[in-house]
């Protein structure tokens, strides 16, 4: 499984998503590629990120994306998405 994540230095839930999702990485050995909401503009426009962030999309081994998860959620949903994927 892979994370595709999408933030900005000036969006607040962005700062707080990180340190949950640093947990989920870590735990479940995901790999995860960062991108800027204001620098990366060619991959916002790729993945049709809008303006809520972040955004976090999540692909499986077969590079289909499985969820996307716009704006804040709890550690708790984060993973139960991530183990969720991994039993299939």
């Amino acid at each position: 499984m892979r994370i595709i994540k999408f933030s900005a230095l000036w969006c607040p839930s962005c700062l707080i998503m990180n340190s949950r999702i640093n947990k989920i990485v870590g735990k479940y050995n995901i790999d995860i590629v960062e991108y800027d909401y204001d620098i990366d503009e060619d991959m916002v426009s790729k993945y049709n990120v809008e303006s809520i962030l972040p955004v976090i999309i999540f692909i499986n081994n077969d590079g289909l994306e499985v969820k996307r998860v716009i704006g804040e959620v709890s550690l708790k949903e984060l993973i139960k998405i991530v183990e969720g994927e991994l039993d299939e």
